[in-house]
């Protein structure tokens, strides 16, 4: 086995041991998950060209986050679609930052990075965040939809992926259609961005998935009750 294997494996060994814990206390404990680094985009000339600094498409801000809500408090939420942990707190605590913002109690804003490469035979990881960006740009809000249908149809971690004519049928079903969306998906329009984007993630310190702030605050409790305690908390402290 090689160094790369073997980095390969032992990441995938430290998922495993919180598999078998309740969804509450995997969540909780998401912060400890290591996640593969930035290896992938150094694999060969292609990648790292690839991964030359791209900006984000218009509709994302300048940090290539896509923002929902015009509240004073955001919350961020990094995640990958092909990582376990991050499918369950969508599955848990999603539906809560949805009604906060939808109440105009936060605003939200979406980072998602392609770190889990390593964990698909077919790089699942960056497809499913091209895909993503090639709905955003085609109709921001779809997004949410869209979003949610790749976490609850995620992939199991070291095998195939979700095919690119599987994207373009959730993308449909998110109300994103036609040859263009076919297209972007297909080609990989956005892979760039994805790469470049995820990098720079990786340079500035990011070293696991899902990363849920309230401001500049980490929350280490990932639950629906730790969300709105960490909200409540920054709140009170901007009094």
């Amino acid at each position: 086995m090689n160094r790369s294997s073997r980095k390969v494996a032992g990441a995938t060994r430290q998922r495993r041991i919180v598999t078998p814990m309740s969804v509450g206390a995997v969540i909780v404990i998401a912060a400890l998950i290591a996640v593969i680094v930035a290896s992938y985009v150094h694999k060969n000339d292609e990648q790292q060209q690839a991964a030359a600094a791209v900006a984000p498409p218009a509709v994302y801000t300048p940090e290539g986050r896509l923002h929902f809500g015009s509240a004073a408090t955001v919350v961020t939420v990094i995640t990958d679609f092909q990582c376990p942990i991050c499918r369950q707190f969508e599955a848990t605590t999603g539906p809560t930052l949805t009604e906060l913002v939808d109440a105009g109690t936060i605003a939200a804003e979406y980072d998602t990075v392609a770190v889990l490469n390593g964990l698909s035979t077919d790089n699942y990881s960056g497809r499913a965040a091209n895909a993503g960006t090639c709905v955003a740009v085609a109709d921001k809000p779809a997004w949410l939809v869209f979003s949610k249908r790749l976490f609850e149809d995620q992939p199991a971690e070291n095998g195939p992926g979700l095919s690119d004519d599987r994207l373009v049928r959730i993308a449909g079903e998110a109300g994103v259609t036609g040859p263009d969306i076919a297209e972007c998906i297909h080609s990989g329009r956005y892979a760039g961005f994805v790469a470049s984007h995820s990098q720079a993630a990786i340079k500035a310190g990011l070293t696991h998935v899902p990363v849920v702030k309230v401001g500049d605050t980490v929350v280490e409790n990932l639950t629906p009750d730790g969300l709105r305690a960490a909200i409540a908390h920054a709140a009170s402290a901007g009094k």
